[in-house]
């Protein structure tokens, strides 16, 4: 194996690294985000009054209302699938820098 080869596997394994260490970083920051705000929405939910079945309708009717009438207010829910696609592809790609078989390269 030449130097070359050797240099250019180690930066992929450290842009895979990069990529992988990124989108990480990306879900965890957006599941933080979420799990702060989740005790939130249920307590504007009333789930204890309704009890969880009826809530959930009501969550769905709500956001099918929302998405009619008011499309601009879920850009917000937009950018956040946005931001986990981003993650997931980020950290899919660092992956396969890092696990690409060796025996293409020497192939």
């Amino acid at each position: 194996m030449t130097h070359d080869n050797k240099l250019s596997r180690n930066r992929r394994s450290q842009a895979g690294m990069a990529l992988l260490t990124v989108g990480m970083l990306l879900m965890f920051a957006n599941l933080g985000l979420v799990a702060v705000s989740l005790p939130h929405f249920l307590a504007s939910l009333g789930i204890e009054a309704l009890g969880a079945p009826a809530a959930l309708a009501l969550a769905i009717l709500r956001f099918f209302r929302a998405l009619a009438f008011h499309p601009a207010a879920l850009l917000p829910f937009v950018y956040g699938i946005l931001l986990l696609f981003v993650a997931v592809a980020g950290i899919l790609s660092g992956l396969m820098l890092l696990l690409r078989r060796r025996t293409v390269e020497n192939a």
